[in-house]
């Protein structure tokens, strides 16, 4: 008698992962070589945002010279600004088309990044981090939108998803290059360039590899990414009769338009924030926020407390840690939580992001931090994907994409909030000179994100709008 094996649950999770990645990776060959150019770029630009952000509290205060406090608050204009120009740069490289946008975007992000590379002159310095910012915030959506336009249909699942990854590689290159670069360059450089005297001093190594990344993605823009890319590029398969239905329903003069095609962006704004539900659900996201601000203060505060507590060498790898974990897991807890109420998978996610921030208050230890990055990563690969996938879910039809942008204007007040809170914290519990009590800072940081999953939990039958509008309540 033959037995076949038997794949248990976990095994048959892991195997329709695993068959959806490589289905992935095969139909992006599909697709012209620019979605792979896209990647590569996001890749460099991740490298040089999370870089950026891990040595810049370090650069403020000690190459700087500025205190905690106005190192924090400077830190958190900084993110803010970039939640606020997204706002507004979509615009602008909409009209640009995209190859000349990503130029555009490059050269602004890289008059940013030599800015704050050679000087610490304020007044080239600040011009600079504002540059930076724009750079940034121009950046992180236009490559989001170059990954749709250089996918064909059936890839673009795949496309998205591999945009996450090639993320969080580059945040994981940031994080594994931090500690040999810092180790490696522990001099200040000298040399001349077109007859100037240049100085990179040993903080300042970062931004210079981020001006190189910045350079390459401008090469492979320039020569790699073509204006125009021929329709057979793309492997749609469409059929002709469809274009050619296409082309009468354009001439034909009685078409008629339904009225929700013809609202102006103003018209869908007030629609919007006249409904009961979008309240309920901007609560849902303020209150979510104070979850999010955890990974504010591992840009902010994290680096300055390993330099404060003798562990700099080991900064970037254990920060490390966190992409590498969402990397693998957030495609297995996707899987795992696809059937679950995503209201409870958002609220147990975030319970367990927030608890981690408890263990460094335990004692300052190595082991203390690897066990806040495992268990902040975990939180995040249950409740992050859900998030985006809860908000389109309750979001009215034909108002998904008003809900998503909306949706982000949240974590700009707590970007604002988290930089002077990091800088209060360091100078009262962990100043560069005298005496420390880091763990009393990271309870305080705990007991405010806690109030996050403990409120979820207690408002859910107000706050939990998915299961409010099938009961018909709003």
């Amino acid at each position: 008698m033959n037995h076949q094996p038997q794949t248990g649950p976990s095994g048959g999770i892991i195997m329709n992962i695993a068959r959806n990645y490589l289905q992935g990776l095969k139909s992006l060959f599909t697709c012209p070589r620019e979605i792979w150019i896209a990647f590569i770029i996001k890749v460099l630009e991740s490298l040089c945002y999370f870089s950026s952000v891990l040595m810049l509290m370090v650069f403020l205060t000690q190459d700087m010279g500025m205190s905690d406090e106005m190192a924090g608050t400077l830190f958190g204009v900084f993110s803010a600004s970039m939640s606020l120009f997204m706002l507004f740069v979509g615009f602008i490289a909409d009209s640009l088309g995209i190859k000349r946008a990503l130029i555009v975007g490059l050269i602004i992000a890289l008059i940013g990044r030599i800015a704050i590379t050679f000087t610490t002159n304020p007044y080239i310095v600040f011009p600079g981090m504002f540059f930076l910012s724009v750079g940034f915030a121009y950046m992180i959506p236009l490559i989001a939108a170059a990954v749709k336009l250089f996918s064909n249909k059936k890839a673009q699942k795949y496309a998205y998803s591999w945009y996450y990854v090639v993320m969080n590689v580059g945040s994981l290159a940031a994080g594994l290059s931090l500690d040999w670069l810092r180790g490696a360059f522990t001099k200040v450089i000298e040399f001349q360039l077109l007859g100037m005297d240049l100085i990179v001093r040993p903080t300042q190594i970062i931004f210079l590899v981020a001006i190189l990344a910045s350079l390459i993605s401008l090469f492979l823009v320039v020569f790699f990414i073509r204006s125009k890319i021929p329709r057979e590029e793309f492997n749609e398969d469409e059929p002709v009769t469809v274009k050619v239905e296409a082309e009468k329903l354009k001439k034909a003069p009685t078409v008629d338009y339904s009225p929700e095609e013809k609202k102006s962006a103003f018209t869908i704004m007030k629609e919007v924030t006249r409904e009961k539900k979008f309240w309920i659900f901007i609560s849902f996201i303020f209150l979510l926020v104070l979850v999010k601000m955890i990974f504010q203060y591992n840009h902010s505060l994290y680096p300055l407390y390993m330099e404060r507590i003798g562990l700099k060498n080991l900064t970037g790898r254990l920060y490390s840690i966190n992409p590498f974990i969402i990397i693998f897991l957030v495609p297995v807890m996707t899987a795992i939580t696809e059937k679950m109420k995503a209201y409870n998978v958002i609220m147990v996610g975030s319970f367990i992001s927030a608890a981690s921030v408890f263990f460094m208050g335990v004692t300052e230890s190595i082991m203390m931090i690897v066990s806040f990055q495992i268990a902040l990563s975990i939180g995040e690969a249950i409740y992050s994907p859900r998030v985006y996938d809860y908000t389109a879910t309750i979001a009215p039809p034909g108002k998904e994409a008003s809900y998503m942008a909306l949706s982000k204007v949240p974590m700009f007040f707590a970007k604002v909030g988290a930089g002077p809170v990091t800088g209060i914290l360091l100078a009262n519990l962990c100043p560069a000179e005298g005496a420390r009590n880091t763990e009393l800072m990271w309870i305080i940081v705990g007991i405010s994100t806690m109030l996050s999953p403990i409120t979820l939990f207690l408002g859910r039958k107000w706050l939990d709008v998915e299961s409010r509008s099938k009961a018909g309540e709003v």
